[in-house]
């Protein structure tokens, strides 16, 4: 894999410039001594490198939860026995899909992703190829619309697991669907979509990442929220609240894995550039 990793890192200069930024803040932002440069950079394109590799070998099989620590036990019991339709809210970090692919093999309970591609009956044909028995289903979203989230709630209804990743802005950098919260100690733009559905649906809201630690992956589960709505005249507070508290949960994860987070784009840039932002997020 190394010399397909080795030519992106040489021809995405954009890409090198976003990953060292990114982890510079972070440096910064956990107290870390040294100061991130080329290396760090390659070391996090190769974490990404691994990511795919380890995301495909678990929806075929070869990773399994003996392999992934934390997968059972406290959030997660709690998350999979209520058999309540559920939002979770990931982020672009390790390879989630090791814990979507073992949930699958191992419950009953239908999960959808929801992605930001056109592609979305491409994928699940490819799933339903190399992983027939599969609960897992992908819901397309290229933009975030009342068609979209009409049938993100209808799974909810059912009882479903609906995945949103919480961390990137919709394909089209829209100003007015970014919320501002501080991230690493700046301000950076989170789409509004997914916390304004977690906000209507009240249902449980968890958070749920996967990250590569000291050479095995480790689930992080944690409820974000439990559904209850807020009074009309609090909704705007509630919501600024629950994507900070999503914004720190994300922190305290970057903090024990920082090549973990995949976003190779200027996260931090004003809003006005989403457009920049969400062409260079494709990469």
């Amino acid at each position: 894999m190394a010399p397909a990793i080795f030519y992106f890192f040489i021809t995405g200069a954009r890409q090198r410039r976003a990953s060292i930024d990114y982890l510079r803040r972070m440096w910064a932002f956990s107290g870390r001594t040294g100061r991130p440069g080329l290396w760090h950079a390659f070391r996090h394109f190769f974490a990404f490198g691994e990511s795919l590799v380890d995301r495909f070998g678990a929806w075929i099989g070869h990773v399994d939860r003996v392999h992934v620590d934390a997968i059972d036990g406290g959030a997660f019991d709690a998350m999979r026995a209520d058999r309540r339709g559920t939002l979770i809210l990931s982020a672009h970090v390790g390879a989630t899909d090791i814990v979507r692919a073992i949930a699958s093999r191992y419950q009953d309970r239908p999960i959808s992703v929801v992605i930001h591609s056109p592609h979305a009956a491409g994928y699940n044909k490819l799933i339903q190829r190399f992983a027939p028995k599969s609960q897992v289903k992908l819901i397309q979203a290229a933009e975030f619309d009342v068609a979209a989230a009409m049938v993100i709630s209808q799974a909810i209804e059912r009882g479903e697991w609906v995945v949103m990743m919480g961390d990137r802005l919709p394909v089209d950098g829209g100003r007015g669907r970014a919320i501002m919260a501080n991230f690493l100690g700046a301000p950076a733009a989170f789409p509004q979509g997914p916390f304004v559905l977690a906000a209507a649906l009240r249902c449980p809201v968890y958070t749920l990442f996967c990250a590569r630690c000291e050479g095995r992956y480790q689930a992080d589960v944690a409820l974000l929220s439990d559904g209850e709505a807020a009074p009309r005249k609090e909704r705007d507070a509630a919501l600024s609240a629950l994507v900070g508290r999503y914004a720190q949960t994300l922190e305290g994860l970057l903090q024990k894995a920082p090549y973990q987070w995949f976003n190779f784009y200027d996260y931090w840039a004003a809003i006005g550039d989403g457009g920049a932002r969400a062409r260079d997020g494709k990469h």
